[in-house]
């Protein structure tokens, strides 16, 4: 009477299979693919600023901080990045790209006048805004009648009427004609200064 022939269980069967595979691959799995960005830093910034456009801030944000991850010393990048996080109300990060982006260009006065605004939006350091607002002045004369109407506002919030009159008067004096947006801004600036100073006609005119 022949014996009879005992099977192997399931469990067992399944294990000695992945244990030749194991043997076959020299004991070692897989290794993950690590996918490769197509996308440049430069093109991510580019979509981002079309994101923006159509008011998709979350993902323009995202393509800004995709380019830093390629390039963490992209001046572009952090100014985008920064002047996103303004407009969206994001303040610390908007204070945390232009810091880097002074860091990285010292001469840069643009990126001071916007962290002063970051300052002067927050009330965080006033002070500050100030000191970063006077050195801009000394690095970009083309943009003086701009970084003038944000020291205009800064001493107005120092409670310096009158040294905010005088540095919103040449603003509005010297801001081109053709900016009515940027020109209404700070005529309202200097009616508020003017009433800081109890210059009530001067304000409503």
């Amino acid at each position: 009477m022949k014996q009879r022939r005992r099977s192997i269980p399931a469990q067992w069967a399944a294990m000695l299979c992945i244990a030749s595979a194991l043997l076959l691959f020299g004991c070692s799995l897989p290794k993950i693919i690590v996918l490769h960005d197509p996308l440049t830093a430069e093109e991510h910034d580019n979509l981002g600023r079309i994101y923006e456009s159509q008011g998709k801030f979350d993902l323009a944000g995202e393509q800004y901080r995709e380019a830093l991850k390629l390039d963490k010393k992209r001046l572009p990048s952090l100014l985008l990045l920064g002047d996103l996080s303004y407009r969206t109300r994001d303040y610390p990060e908007a204070e945390s790209a232009y810091g880097k982006a002074i860091k990285l260009d010292a001469k840069n006065g643009d990126a001071r006048n916007n962290l002063a605004w970051v300052y002067i939006t927050t009330g965080k350091d006033l002070d500050k805004a100030k000191d970063l607002i006077t050195e801009a002045l000394t690095l970009n004369a083309a943009h003086r009648p701009y970084y003038l109407d944000t020291l205009g506002v800064v001493l107005l919030k120092l409670g310096n009427a009158a040294g905010a009159i005088t540095a919103l008067e040449e603003s509005v004096n010297t801001l081109p004609k053709d900016r009515e947006d940027l020109l209404a801004e700070a005529q309202g600036h200097l009616a508020e200064a003017y009433k800081a100073a109890g210059e009530e006609v001067r304000s409503k005119k």
